[in-house]
């Protein structure tokens, strides 16, 4: 997908802010099938391994969504995620993607000006509870948000 939307302005008078307002910067896309199922590009079936290895992701990263095992629906994500992301155990509250980079948006939201702080409470109340939650964590709970390992696998070895 690309948003091929010329600027209404001038682009050298457009501000930064201003043309990431008509951006697809985190559009996630989400992919239903009927009387079909998708494939995981992460874990395909031995058969469909050749064509998978096929398929390149250019600003999206297509994951299986829904229920363990479900094949019927498909999320394209901006940022890269496993087939049925979950909200991770340690993170203190849905964060604005409900996946596991809740320390990427703490950090990044505890950095924001007391302007940008300002325009986020006055964005929506989903905006303004994220803000607020992210400002009372605790030291310790945003330690949990840092290096957490899962689904540790041995590496497959190959045979010559």
């Amino acid at each position: 997908m690309k948003n091929l939307t010329p600027l209404e302005r001038n682009p050298d008078q457009t501000s930064r802010d201003a043309a990431l307002m008509q951006s697809l910067v985190s559009a996630h896309t989400l992919l239903g099938a009927v009387n079909g199922q998708f494939v995981s590009l992460l874990e395909p079936p031995e058969d469909l391994k050749n064509l998978a290895t096929c398929c390149q992701n250019l600003g999206a990263w297509p994951v299986l969504v829904g229920a363990e095992g479900e094949r019927d629906t498909m999320l394209a994500s901006p940022i890269i995620l496993y087939d049925y992301p979950q909200i991770a155990p340690e993170s203190p509250g849905d964060l604005f993607d409900g996946t596991e980079i809740d320390e990427i948006l703490a950090l990044r939201i505890m950095t924001m000006t007391d302007d940008e702080k300002r325009e986020m409470r006055g964005t929506d109340d989903r905006a303004r509870k994220i803000l607020e939650r992210t400002e009372a964590l605790p030291v310790e709970h945003l330690a949990k948000l840092h290096g957490t390992l899962r689904e540790l696998r041995p590496l497959k070895e190959e045979t010559p």
